[in-house]
């Protein structure tokens, strides 16, 4: 993302209501008609929506993820120096030294990159957390016709694993949460996919002394609602959530003060934290209370009419206003209905609302607002009982999946055609910046891309930060918007299986929901060779860890991992160079297995035959040399033929 692009953000966050109070539809020759077509599909585009967390994942677990061309990344963050944290006090520091067992250092490895970079923001994984969260509560039924309950669990835990793992507690009380790993100004000053970078991070945190109330109360939201979400499913893990919640929700209300340390142009705070804290106040209210507020709940932050004991900017539910979705959750848990139900409309009217004519395009990154503006009209229809609202929300989404002028969909994955030059490091291998304006070597299945802004106008390039970037909050506020589209106007996705299997980029077989399902009866073969036959054997097995099993073959599993040097007494000889899953093709998983085993030849150990077709360059060593001619060919500046010749 660029240096500018959210602090312009922000800055939208900060002007006055007076110049708030209007939704730019688009409205030029280009965007304001849209071109008939068939409806859309809300289930499948639910679904595919999910897999833009797997492509931002971060961390030590990324290998088992459903896409094929992710790998575990930016591993160093298990080992952050605690020396160098800002923001810490001196009795913080000893408190999580002594936690962590006198160590020095602190694990804030996993959860989610934010955008289109590779900066972990605690409060835009609070924001999406809590979005999909509510997508669920409030519309689970989509979920369940969509098929991708479990892909949602999946990344509700990974996102809640890693605010738990990052909040150090005493007792029930927070003494210090990390808020930020990486800076703007180390991270966009490298193009190149996660795998591969080995810069240090810092790491900015809050305590008593430095809090930061907005990622605290975003970040109890977040798990409150994910501890409705998953207390069926795995209710001892729910209730943990739940205590991290309440804690951070105390911290935000005794600490209310937001930081700035660590923003840089990106993500600046507001003045203050009343909208987050309220909207995380509810969260732990409902989740407390079975997914009701209890009859004695009184709301802190109250409206009067004009405001919330004095403040409201008229903005709508982003990463850094909460109020509208304050007042739309309290509409939906019917608590003083009509009086927040005004609270919601008034934000929405003051917005200029949606209709069915044109295509509303407001602000930086204008989808993500647009979806906002749909979930706030999907909760006006229902408390209202007035379909117009439901059905501006359907024109809105229909133009972003597709029935617009240039017939491409900017949930990048769904429909027939969508936009390829995307402004994305870890779907960009091999690209060099932003500025050569290619084609992303990935589809970034289920990335919201920004799409056309309020002067109607979509700019192809990687560079257009504004248009061609997806983010955390883009896709939390879609999954909003299409789960109440669903529950309207129903939808299948049956044929997403077909979609799964034709993609490169997806594991066809990939399993969802392991982590809470327990063990799972596993099929293993057993091969024994002797001098006059082969028998082959199917055994059941139950695995309770992904350690092998004793049947797996030691021709399946090599304990022992080799260097990086491919010589040896009796060398293997290549079968095809480039070819690292000895699939006799070369395609953008080679990529990944070999950036892998590069990164970590003793994490990720390759075959000898793997390691042999490794050597692109035979100059007898693996190394990123191998990489870059193995990249180039599948981007196109390298023939096959060029493997397997010395290159320096």
């Amino acid at each position: 993302m660029g240096k500018i692009s959210r602090f312009k953000r922000a800055l939208a966050c900060a002007v006055s209501a007076a110049t708030l109070f209007s939704c730019a539809s688009v409205n030029v020759a280009n965007y304001s008609a849209v071109v008939a077509a068939d409806g859309q599909n809300y289930a499948e585009a639910l679904a595919m929506s999910l897999y833009f967390f797997d492509s931002n994942q971060c961390g030590t677990e990324v290998d088992d993820n459903p896409l094929t061309w992710r790998g575990n990344c930016h591993i160093y963050d298990a080992e952050a120096s605690l020396d160098n944290a800002n923001g810490l006090s001196s009795s913080s520091k000893s408190f999580i030294k002594n936690a962590n067992g006198g160590s020095d250092k602190v694990d804030v490895s996993g959860g989610y990159h934010d955008a289109g970079d590779h900066i972990k923001f605690s409060k835009t994984m609070g924001f999406a957390g809590a979005s999909l969260a509510w997508s669920y509560f409030t519309y689970p039924d989509s979920y369940k016709k969509a098929g991708c309950e479990d892909h949602l669990f999946d990344i509700l835990k990974e996102n809640a694993d890693y605010m738990m793992k990052t909040t150090y507690l005493d007792g029930n009380d927070v003494v210090a949460f990390c808020y930020i790993v990486g800076d703007e100004g180390s991270d966009h000053g490298v193009w190149s996919a996660p795998e591969t970078q080995t810069m240090t991070r810092n790491t900015y945190w809050a305590d008593s002394s430095h809090p930061d109330g907005c990622s605290a109360g975003l970040m109890a939201a977040s798990l409150a609602s994910t501890s409705l979400a998953l207390k069926n499913v795995a209710p001892e893990y729910a209730a943990e959530c739940l205590k991290y919640a309440k804690a951070l929700e105390a911290f935000a209300k005794k600490y209310p003060t937001p930081a700035s340390d660590g923003y840089g142009s990106m993500y600046q705070n507001s003045n203050s934290a009343s909208d987050e804290i309220a909207f995380g106040e509810v969260w732990c209210a409902l989740a407390e209370n079975n997914g009701s507020l209890p009859s004695s709940y009184t709301a802190t932050y109250k409206w009067n009419g004009e405001s919330y004991n004095g403040e409201w900017d008229g903005w709508l539910y982003t990463w850094d206003k909460a109020w509208s979705g304050y007042a739309a959750l309290l509409t939906e848990v019917g608590y003083e209905t009509s009086t927040y139900m005004g609270a919601l409309k008034k934000a929405y009217d003051g917005r200029g609302g949606l209709s069915t004519s044109r295509y509303c395009a407001d602000g930086w990154g204008a989808s993500r607002y647009n979806c906002a503006l749909q979930n706030s009209a999907l909760h006006l229809a229902k408390a209202n009982n007035d379909q117009s609202y439901a059905e501006a929300a359907k024109y809105q989404m229909d133009f972003i999946l597709g029935n617009n002028p240039s017939g491409k969909s900017f949930l990048l994955g769904y429909g027939t055609q969508w936009p390829t030059k995307i402004h994305h490091r870890a779907a960009n291998v091999g690209s060099g910046s932003a500025d050569d304006n290619s084609d992303a070597t990935y589809t970034l299945y289920g990335a919201l891309i920004g799409g056309p802004n309020s002067n109607g106008e979509y700019e192809d390039k990687k560079n257009s930060y504004s248009c061609t970037e997806p983010a955390l909050d883009y896709n939390g506020c879609f999954a909003l918007a299409c789960a109440g589209l669903v529950d309207y106007y129903g939808g299948d996705a049956s044929d997403l299986d077909s979609i799964v299997k034709n993609a490169e980029e997806i594991k066809s077989d990939y399993e969802f929901g392991k982590w809470y399902k327990g063990d799972q009866p596993v099929v293993t073969t057993t091969v024994t060779t002797e001098p006059t036959e082969t028998t082959t054997t199917t055994v059941v097995t139950t695995v309770t860890t992904t350690e092998p099993t004793e049947e797996t073959t030691a021709s399946e599993i090599s304990t022992t991992p080799e260097t990086t040097e491919t010589t040896s007494e009796n060398p293997v000889q290549p079968t095809k160079y480039g070819d690292i899953d000895c699939d006799d093709i070369i395609t953008a998983t080679d990529i990944v297995l070999l950036n892998k085993y590069i990164l970590s030849n003793t994490e990720y150990d390759l075959k000898p035959v793997a390691k042999a077709n490794a050597d692109c360059n035979i100059d007898g060593v693996i190394d990123l040399k191998d990489s870059n001619m193995l990249i180039g060919v599948v981007i196109g500046t390298f023939s096959e033929s060029d493997l397997g010749k010395a290159v320096n």
